[in-house]
């Protein structure tokens, strides 16, 4: 005994083309998006982090550039000090950004940077798949 199953989808090759169209632009934009969602967590989870003694620091802290493409792969990032943000205690732009992620000679590293940055890589993929999921609708 052999049974045979047989299934016609109409409409196939217009899928096909939806598809090839849709898919590369879809994944563009939802890198982008969710790159810049991503880094908005990030600095907002720095913010949360870094210690604070007049909040000029804290202020400083933005996302920078913002989310682009770079030839083959996609970048954005998250910076502190300067951007005309100015220390009430010395009257100058903040300039020790770098000295209270990585100490110095005197102080301990406090890490607020880099752990932001970490959470925004963490979050980046559960971003990435909702948008994508939002753009790319076949029903």
């Amino acid at each position: 005994m052999s049974l045979t199953l047989t299934i016609e989808w109409e409409g196939l090759e217009a899928l096909h083309r939806y598809l090839a169209q849709t898919i590369p632009e879809a994944l563009e934009k939802a890198a982008l998006e969710a790159l810049n969602a991503a880094a908005e967590e990030g600095v907002e989870y720095a913010k949360a982090v870094v210690p604070v003694d007049t909040g000029a620091l804290r202020r400083s802290i933005r996302q920078e550039p913002r989310p682009r493409r770079e030839g083959d792969s996609y970048e954005a990032g998250i910076s502190a000090g300067g951007g005309g943000v100015v220390n009430p205690k010395t009257g100058r732009e903040v300039d020790y950004a770098a000295h209270v992620e990585y100490g110095t000679s005197r102080t301990p590293a406090q890490p607020y940077l880099r752990p932001g940055l970490i959470h925004a890589a963490m979050r980046f993929p559960l971003h990435f798949l909702g948008i994508l999921r939002r753009l790319i609708q076949l029903g």
